[in-house]
């Protein structure tokens, strides 16, 4: 797994965050491990680029997961765990998923993580929809 990352400069920074490889189960914590460095410093917001993501696991997910827990400012150790957190608006108004392609697009779907994450298929229209 390949990890890059651009900040664009805002009043809020966004940090985004392109993927190369597949979301695995020998993967996923490296992504929320970075999204989580992010978080911290210094972008309160997030874009996932899945276009060079070929294929993401049921760990992947959870992965995903994690990380909207993370930027919705929900507890997310296991002692933590809230089954609704991802529910409220707040785990989905600041990390926008980019170009999945269709058959991770497909995995988003079949977990039910479409319902909760806005997938873009622009970069500029995911910056913009921060700013509104």
């Amino acid at each position: 797994m390949e990890i890059t990352v651009t900040i664009h400069p805002a009043e809020h920074p966004t940090a985004i965050m392109k993927l190369k490889g597949e979301i695995s189960a020998a993967t996923y914590m490296d992504i929320v491990n970075k999204a989580q460095e992010l978080f911290d410093n210094p972008a309160r917001n997030l874009i996932i680029d899945l276009s060079e993501v070929s294929t993401v696991s049921s760990s992947g997910l959870v992965g995903l997961h994690k990380i909207a827990l993370i930027y919705s400012g929900e507890p997310h150790g296991i002692k933590d765990y809230n089954p609704d957190a991802t529910h409220s608006s707040n785990a989905r108004k600041f990390v926008k998923l980019l170009n999945p392609k269709p058959e991770v697009d497909n995995a988003l779907k079949t977990a039910g993580l479409k319902l909760f994450f806005k997938v873009y298929t622009d970069l500029e229209a995911a910056l913009q929809a921060f700013e509104s």
